[in-house]
């Protein structure tokens, strides 16, 4: 069976992006603004530049780290029934995280998100089979600010039984998510052998690890919960344009986090990240729907396997500020092409504006985009049992195949159909976007009225929120 599969780096453009960022780790390094993980660099081999923050990383110590990291990861998920092992040869889906708006699914308009939004949106991702895992997709802006990504992972914990990738800002945000998937596992031991979350580590473009994300990676570690150090250069910004030298500050900001993980507790789960674009020169925003993104993300995935690491890329991307025909299209080029490559875990489910904004809209569109992307890159199978001669032969020139038995019962397995997204032509005065979008909301309203996620029992959910830190006003 023939699988589609793309490539853009030769073998020898993979080896001079490795070769390059292990030069400039040595020669350069990476600011890493942690005293702790300075230590333990140090103590792996790494050389910590006295009265700075500044390390560098011999071949050695990377390939150290690279011997150390495992090539499988476990993404277990609270119910059992959505575990995940990566790489497993499928492209998996997660929602985008951590938007600051929403498109009110009532009023049409964009404002901050709440609590209930990300509880909402967590509901009707945990619904959709096209979603794998979720990243708490908006933050609670009506929590304190020095609480509110402790209030989104338990918020998303008691939404959706699928895997839940968060970030944690701190060492103590990193201790409490720790502890409150722990309750919900059975304790530290079982959250290692079955970790249900994961989370995301930005390094912060060019070649830096700042305190409190860094030190949240060495909590994390140590627990046995995989890390994503998600790389986001900014091609123009923090990078040169050229895609190649983005490529070299992801690969190195990605190695030297690898470190970092081993560093704290060799055998750490780590995932290679990059969620990566340009700078659009006219506006200076973040050109996530462009074709760069989609290109240089599937660049780190051709990374990842030279590493032989598991992967998360960027895609299913779009600027467009609202659902419609530019989300569409940009989601279309941004996902599609990491699908394409062989990615482990693409994000970008839900968002709209930049990845700025979430929608339940968009999510429920998504949801026919992500599988129409997978039926492209369903391998051809060939052979008898789709080969039909028989029935070819007796039906011969000008045969009709529509009144075949077969057709009758193998069409929905050969042929797909789409969910939202029509087919019935042209209806007066009611263009079919407009029909698609409407279509969109009400099932996005019948998610919300019908599913409810497995719960979580009442003395779990308690000891959870007591774990969460109360803020004076």
């Amino acid at each position: 069976m023939g699988v589609p599969r793309l490539r853009i780096l030769e073998e020898a453009d993979v080896q001079a992006i490795d070769e390059a960022a292990r030069v400039l780790l040595f020669h350069t390094g990476v600011d890493v603004h942690s005293e702790s993980a300075r230590e333990a660099l140090a103590h792996m081999g790494a050389r910590v530049v006295r009265g700075s923050p500044r390390v560098l990383f011999s071949r050695t110590v990377i390939d150290k780290a690279l011997a150390a990291a495992p090539r499988e990861v476990v993404l277990a998920s609270r119910d059992g029934k959505h575990d995940l092992t990566i790489p497993d040869g499928q492209p998996h889906v997660t929602t985008d995280g951590t938007g600051v708006n929403v498109w009110d699914l009532e009023t049409g308009r964009r404002r901050p998100s709440t609590t209930k939004d990300l509880a909402d949106l967590a509901r009707v991702a945990d619904a959709l089979d096209t979603v794998d895992l979720q990243w708490p997709m908006v933050v609670a802006g009506d929590a304190p600010n020095e609480i509110h990504g402790l209030v989104e992972a338990a918020t998303a914990l008691e939404n959706t039984s699928k895997h839940v990738q968060h970030e944690a800002l701190s060492a103590s945000d990193a201790e409490v998510f720790v502890r409150m998937a722990a309750t919900i596992a059975g304790g530290p031991k079982a959250l290692r052998k079955r970790p249900i979350i994961s989370s995301i580590q930005c390094p912060v473009s060019p070649l830096t690890l700042e305190q409190g994300s860094t030190e949240g990676l060495l909590v994390l570690a140590r627990a046995g919960v995989p890390v994503v150090p998600l790389s986001m250069v900014l091609m123009g910004g923090s990078s040169p344009v050229d895609l190649a030298s983005a490529l070299v500050i992801a690969n190195a900001e990605n190695l030297a986090s690898l470190c970092v993980a081993q560093a704290a507790a060799p055998g750490a789960p780590v995932i290679y990240g990059v969620s990566s674009g340009p700078i659009d020169m006219r506006s200076g925003s973040f050109g996530t729907g462009s074709p760069e993104t989609g290109i240089i993300n599937v660049a780190g995935v051709e990374m990842a396997r030279y590493y032989r690491l598991p992967c998360s890329v960027g895609g299913l991307a779009a600027d467009a500020d609202s659902p419609g025909f530019q989300a569409g299209m940009e989601k279309m080029g941004t996902g599609l092409l990491p699908m394409l490559a062989g990615a482990d875990l693409i994000t970008g489910t839900g968002s709209v504006d930049t990845n700025s904004t979430m929608s339940l809209e968009q999510l429920i569109l998504d949801d026919d985009l992500v599988e129409y992307a997978r039926r492209v890159i369903e391998p051809v199978r060939v052979g008898p049992e789709t080969i039909h001669l028989e029935m070819l032969s007796r039906l011969g020139p000008g045969g009709n195949f529509l009144k075949e038995k077969h057709t009758l019962l193998h069409f929905r397995e050969a042929l797909w159909s789409p969910k939202i997204l029509l087919r019935d032509g042209y209806v007066e005065g009611d263009p079919a976007e407009a029909r698609a979008r409407s279509r969109a909301r009400a099932k996005a309203r019948e998610l919300l009225r019908q599913h409810e996620p497995a719960p979580l029992d009442a003395d779990i959910r308690r000891d959870i929120r007591a774990l969460i830190p109360k803020v004076s006003s």
